[in-house]
């Protein structure tokens, strides 16, 4: 059964799972080309039982002087050692009986015997990295799937300690992968092609079924092996590796099943509340008000764009009162909007052109609170407001609440006039109704 695709919900593009497919493929086609494949030329020299270096010139004229079966029964009795660009290869398998190598333990799961090795591997790994990673983001995905695969080569050069030979693949570390799809997702199915003769044939297999029928497999032919550590041993001693660390993923919340994972299938507690499907929930949700918020901040925009320009329009046609109520329309509906101050100097200047004053005034203390410049000219020309309209207490509060720091000895000398004729105002008997 080859998978390809699968039904179940993901929320993470296969990042991760196609990077690792291709560093598979490029180490594969500059490393592992032609490993099985070793001539005479490859190696460089032999050794024997007792540790001795036999040279090629030397094995040769040894080999003259014996018969067929002397020579066969020799030769079993030496070991290679390969030239040293082969040496360096095959010091990226997982070696037995050489002590413990870290850097094998992540290197041999990039390693394959040949393309036949290198696309099977890779066929599962996407399969089940779309799945996987699809739930846990790739940096999570990563981590468990290099962690996996270290953890189990760690181990076998453990068992394999006082053993001779080699590994190479990423099927251990992939059955491992085999058993979170089944704790994460067996409700679900994976599409499955098989080809039966030359005939392909495409349907949906249940990923509970689909990882028992490969766990049942290489049951199998371990058992046919003679229970010896082979491939199939690998594969399962894989697959015990990923039960814990998906359970453990599972029930500690690393991952959100949607409640169709192997506890809630087996608990009959099957399509419980998301909290993946929550927070999908809210993040569309935020995104929606987001977007709704940015088209209406470009639709008041827009509107107080166009209110502006009647603003504008207004001012030059006369139509001052006109011209502040539009003004005080943008204000309403957008809160913080300041006037725009040629619009407001404009409209003052028309109110104290017809002689307006009362609506002239307020605008005139809008726009000293709000801009500085012309700030101390409008600031004299109220005080002089408040004076004509026999106003002089109010006028020499305000004229006290202005800073002499901020003022040239001229301005200075202009407030004291308007202070002294105040004052003249207040000893007439001046009485103002506030």
């Amino acid at each position: 059964l080859i998978p390809y695709s699968t039904d179940a919900p993901i929320y993470h593009y296969p990042v991760a799972t196609v990077t690792f497919i291709v560093i598979n493929a490029l180490v594969f086609f500059t490393l592992c080309m032609g490993m099985e494949e070793k001539s005479i030329d490859d190696v460089e020299y032999f050794v024997d039982g007792s540790g001795e270096r036999i040279e090629m010139d030397d094995l040769r004229l040894k080999l003259e002087s014996m018969s067929e079966q002397e020579a066969v029964n020799y030769m079993q009795g030496l070991k290679p050692v390969l030239t040293e660009s082969n040496q360096w290869s095959e010091e990226l398998l997982l070696q037995y009986g050489k002590g413990l190598r870290p850097w094998q333990w992540i290197t041999s799961m990039f390693m394959h015997a040949d393309l036949g090795h290198l696309l099977g591997n890779m066929i599962f790994l996407w399969a089940f990295g779309l799945l996987l990673e699809g739930k846990m983001g790739w940096f999570s995905f990563s981590s468990v799937y290099l962690g996996m695969g270290i953890f189990q080569s760690f181990a076998e050069q453990i068992l394999m300690f006082f053993s001779t030979g080699a590994s190479l693949g990423a099927s251990g570390a992939i059955f491992s992968l085999l058993a979170l799809v089944v704790i994460f997702a067996p409700l679900n199915t994976f599409e499955t092609l098989l080809f039966i003769g030359i005939r392909p044939l495409f349907f949906e297999t249940p990923i509970l079924v689909f990882g028992g029928i490969y766990l049942l497999m290489n049951g199998f032919f371990f058992y046919l092996s003679g229970a010896s550590f082979g491939t199939e041993a690998l594969h399962l001693i894989g697959f015990l590796v990923g039960i814990p660390v998906g359970l453990f993923l599972l029930m500690r919340g690393y991952v959100d099943c949607e409640g169709f994972d192997i506890i809630s299938h087996y608990t009959n507690n099957v399509g419980r509340t998301s909290k993946v499907g929550k927070k999908e929930r809210r993040t569309r949700e935020k995104k929606k008000n987001a977007q709704m918020a940015t088209a209406n901040q470009i639709d008041q925009a827009q509107v107080r764009e166009n209110l502006s320009k009647q603003i504008d329009q207004a001012i030059q046609e006369g139509h001052i009162d006109l011209a502040v109520a539009l003004q005080q329309k943008i204000a309403a509906s957008n809160p913080g909007v300041r006037w725009s101050q040629p619009q407001l100097i404009a409209i003052i200047q028309s109110y104290l052109k017809s002689k307006d004053v009362a609506k002239a005034e307020p605008l005139i203390q809008l726009h000293i609170d709000l801009f500085d410049p012309h700030r101390f000219q409008l600031q004299v020309k109220l005080i002089k407001i408040w004076l004509q309209g026999q106003r002089p207490r109010h006028a020499i509060r305000f004229m006290r609440g202005m800073n002499p720091a901020f003022m040239s000895d001229a301005e200075k000398q202009e407030i004291q006039k308007l202070a002294e004729h105040a004052k003249k105002q207040i000893a007439s008997g001046v009485l103002e109704l506030e």
